[in-house]
C-alpha cells in the first residue's frame, strides 16, 4: 500500500494520517478517495469524484444511521482521523491487485533434517504431471538425483557460465528423470552464489515452475536465494530450536511456514501454513522404491502441490 495516491477530501489531521502510513495525498491519479462527514465543503468538492473511485468515509456516532441507511460496506468507514484506523479502512477500500503467478519456489529449513529434498522431489513429480517443472538442487549433496533416481551433472562445470548464464546452457546441462521434470545441480560441491542466482533465472526460460533445493535459512546462499524467488517455503520441526529460529527470522513475502511431523497451527506465535504428519511407513516405502511418498504424508504432499499449481497458474 505504500506510496499509493489518496484523494483527501478533510482537513490537515487527514493529510497528517495519509503522510504517516507512507501514502501520498494527491489531486491527480488516486487509488481511493478518503471524504470526512463532518466537513460540509469537502463533501461538496467530492461530489465531483468518479462514481467508480473507492471511497473511505471519516465518520462519527452521529452518522450511524446515514451510513447504515446508504449500505456503505463497514469496513470502509473510519471512525477515527488516526493513522491507525484509517489504515484497515483504506486497506479494506483499495482494488485487490491479482499476485502475479508463481515461476520459482524456494525450498529451506530453519535446520536440518527436516525433509527438504523429500518435499522438493514430491512436490516436483506432482507437478510434473501438469505444469513443465525444473528442479534445482543448490546443496550439493546430490539428494534430489537420488530421489529422483538420475544422475546430475556436477556445479563445477557451469561455474565458467555465471556470468552469462541462458535456458540453452542450463537445457544442456540437465538431466531428465522423467518427462515434464528437469534436474540442475549435483555433488560433490555446492555452487557459487553467482551461478546459483544465475541458475535460477535462466531455469525461468526453462521450465513453467522452478523449485529450488536450497540451503538452511542463514546459510548466506539462502540469502542471496530468497530475494529471487516468488515463493519461499520455510520447513521446521516444533521444537525449541524451530521455534527459536522462527521468532529471530522475519518472514520472507509470500512465505509458507511448513511444519514436519506435527499437527501444530502456530510456531512462536507465526501461523503454519500447512502441517505435515509423521508417517514413518511412507517414508520407508519410499526409500525404498525411490517413488513418490504415499500415505498421509503423501496426501499432504498432494494439499501443498495442487496449492502450488493454483499460484503458478
Amino acid at each position: 500500500m505504500n506510496g499509493t495516491r489518496v484523494a483527501v477530501f478533510g482537513g490537515d489531521a487527514i493529510r497528517s494520517s495519509i503522510v504517516a502510513l507512507g501514502l501520498e495525498p494527491a489531486d491527480e491519479g488516486a487509488r481511493v478517495a478518503i471524504i470526512d462527514l463532518h466537513d460540509p465543503e469537502a463533501l461538496a468538492r467530492a461530489g465531483a469524484l468518479d462514481r467508480e473511485l473507492p471511497r473511505v468515509l471519516v465518520a462519527d456516532e452521529s452518522h450511524r444511521s446515514l451510513i447504515a441507511a446508504l449500505g456503505v460496506d463497514p469496513a470502509r468507514v473510519a471512525w477515527s482521523r488516526e493513522p491507525a484506523i484509517l489504515g484497515p479502512a483504506l486497506a479494506a477500500a483499495l482494488p485487490r491487485q491479482r499476485r502475479p503467478p508463481t515461476r520459482t519456489a524456494l525450498v529451506t529449513g530453519v535446520r536440518g533434517g527436516v525433509g527438504r529434498t523429500l518435499l522438493v522431489t514430491n512436490l516436483a513429480r506432482r507437478i510434473a504431471a501438469r505444469l513443465r517443472v525444473c528442479v534445482v538442487d543448490v546443496t550439493g549433496s546430490g539428494a534430489a538425483a537420488w530421489w529422483l533416481r538420475c544422475d546430475a551433472a556436477p556445479w563445477s562445470g557451469l561455474e565458467g557460465l555465471a556470468m552469462e548464464m541462458t535456458a540453452d546452457h542450463l537445457s544442456v546441462a540437465a538431466s531428465e528423470p522423467s518427462p515434464g521434470l528437469r534436474l540442475i545441480g549435483g555433488p560433490p560441491a555446492t555452487p557459487s552464489a553467482a551461478l546459483s542466482v544465475a541458475t535460477v533465472r535462466a531455469a525461468v526460460r526453462l521450465a513453467d515452475i522452478t523449485i529450488v533445493d536450497g540451503p538452511l535459512l542463514f546459510d548466506t546462499l539462502a540469502a542471496a536465494l530468497r530475494p529471487l524467488v516468488d515463493r519461499c517455503v520455510l520447513l521446521a520441526y516444533d521444537e525449541p530450536w524451530s521455534r527459536t529460529a522462527v521468532a529471530v527470522v522475519d518472514p520472507a513475502p509470500d512465505e509458507w511456514l511448513v511444519v514436519s511431523q506435527s499437527r501444530v497451527g502456530t510456531l512462536d506465535g507465526r501461523a503454519v501454513f500447512r502441517a505435515l504428519p509423521r508417517d514413518e511407513a511412507a517414508v520407508t516405502g519410499a526409500l525404498g522404491s525411490r517413488e513418490k511418498v504415499g500415505g498421509a504424508l503423501g496426501r499432504a504432499y498432494d494439499d501443498l502441490a495442487e496449492l502450488l499449481l493454483i499460484d503458478a497458474s
